[in-house]
């Protein structure tokens, strides 16, 4: 068990941190990266990427869709990697060269009121301002101000999905951060929630839910399974070694609150045989605790691990909602851990 942190040791971090200045900045949350890869990759005029779906999990971009050539495919992981605070990707496109269903043309006066209905029906827009500035031979220019950048993405997403739309320019300011409420809620009773409350859920919320409980879970390898959400619409992609793992990790999404439909693609890759070492919980401890540590955006956090039969629980504090995704992950890595019960609170300003 990871012992609580001294004053002394909280004094010296502090001056550690005081003195480093930004060398120890913390790494952008993985939400952020996703969401400046859909941004990025919708906008660009040299990828068709509105069906490209992404994730992101400690900082590695994993890429799934269908794009119509070998140089789209490229192009989109160069993109990515582009990407602030990206370590990796993993390119998982295929290439498609059949003519794509909503390429049927449409005059472009036509469009931009299709567009503007679009947008005007979406209720996750209700709070910000955003218009089509101008359609030109298919390609449609935004403007205006969104509340959030998820705002500024959805507003992107939802002009590639109108049918006739080739590309989509952007000129909207949004805030370039990923807002707390965005991505997590305080903890509560979900199935006692009203429907309304589901409704309004974020994206990015039910993807960040839907990846912790998928790495509680010791029947699915969680970090494997990767998660990107759409108007409530889940789509599950990566690799799972059984089709049990497969309907499992389906089965799970669809019990998040919130969660309409899921969308399961993820491939049965079956693992190959090798040998297991059935480490101590005790060994498996500290390596948890030794990867925490290590780990330079949990550096202000009072995390203390117990591991049982293999099954890692994290409690204590962290100062950053966005944390308690990155305990998880770092958790979930380390040799003999099956599966990761995240407890943490995030302290009282």
């Amino acid at each position: 068990m990871r012992r609580p942190k001294t004053k002394l040791g909280l004094w010296a971090a502090a001056l550690v941190l005081a003195t480093a200045g930004s060398s120890l900045a913390a790494a952008p949350p993985d939400a952020w990266i996703t969401t400046k890869t859909k941004l990025a990759l919708i906008t660009s005029d040299s990828v068709s990427a509105s069906s490209v779906n992404v994730d992101t999990t400690n900082g590695q971009v994993t890429l799934h869709g269908k794009v119509a050539s070998g140089a789209e495919k490229a192009e989109a992981e160069r993109i990515a990697r582009s990407i602030d605070g990206v370590k990796n990707v993993r390119n998982m496109l295929q290439v498609v060269t059949e003519p794509r269903s909503d390429s049927v043309a449409i005059a472009d006066e036509n469009l931009k009121e299709r567009v503007e209905k679009a947008l005007e029906d979406d209720p996750s827009l209700e709070d910000s301002k955003i218009s089509v500035a101008s359609v030109n031979d298919g390609v449609v220019l935004l403007k205006g101000e969104a509340e959030t950048i998820g705002d500024h993405l959805r507003a992107v997403e939802t002009t590639a999905r109108v049918p006739g739309v080739r590309r989509v320019s952007s000129e909207i300011k949004s805030p370039d951060k990923v807002g707390d409420a965005e991505i997590y809620k305080d903890r509560g009773d979900e199935k006692g929630m009203a429907a309304e409350a589901r409704e309004t859920m974020s994206d990015g919320y039910i993807t960040s839910a839907t990846k912790l409980k998928l790495m509680a879970d010791s029947r699915v390898p969680g970090l494997d399974v990767n998660v990107d959400t759409y108007d409530h619409e889940v789509t599950l992609f990566g690799m799972v070694p059984t089709k049990e793992a497969k309907a499992t990790a389906e089965q799970i999404a669809k019990s998040v609150s919130g969660v309409k439909t899921v969308k399961n693609e993820l491939e049965i890759v079956p693992e190959k045989r090798k040998e297991t070492v059935q480490a101590a919980d005790g060994d498996i401890e500290k390596r948890v605790e030794n990867a925490i540590e290590q780990t330079d955006s949990l550096k202000d956090a009072d995390i203390t691990v117990e591991v049982s039969n293999g099954v890692a629980r994290l409690t204590g504090t962290i100062e950053r909602p966005e944390q308690r995704m990155t305990a998880a992950v770092v958790a979930r890595e380390a040799a003999g851990v099956k599966a990761v019960k995240e407890e943490l609170r995030v302290a009282s300003r």
